[in-house]
């Protein structure tokens, strides 16, 4: 076993609108924005931090990508939550589509999707 570590930085998910995605992130969990920029391909990049983790998400967006398609239930983000009760009453509201629709599963968990249909596991923490 070697004696170095490594740091996961970042992740980077492709996205139709950009703009829509960053309003997504911060504003359902609270990620801050931190820098927006362009790849030497033309991708309009923007990076997201969410307060108290390292790791961050970055967003890539091109006129040129095409549809985003990926397989279901292959990929996705988890986040955790103190109340999956009041964060459902909050976003489902806004739009934010929860499944199962009769609660969460085990008590545990529901599955949201970004505006993209990415799948998110959100937890009881």
């Amino acid at each position: 076993m070697s004696d170095f570590r490594t740091t996961f930085l970042h992740c980077r998910i492709r996205v139709g609108d950009l703009d829509k995605s960053v309003r997504f992130y911060t504003d359902v969990f609270g990620f801050k924005e931190l820098r927006r920029s362009t790849s030497p391909a033309g991708n309009q990049l923007c990076f997201l931090e969410l307060p108290g983790n390292t790791t961050k998400l970055e967003l890539a967006h091109s006129p040129d990508f095409g549809a985003i398609e990926f397989p279901e239930d292959i990929f996705h983000f988890a986040f955790d939550t103190p109340d999956l009760d009041a964060f459902r009453k909050k976003w489902e509201p806004e739009g934010v589509e929860f499944w199962p629709e009769d609660g969460p599963v085990n008590g545990h968990f529901y599955f949201i999707s970004d505006p993209d249909g990415y799948e998110i596991e959100v937890l009881k923490a």
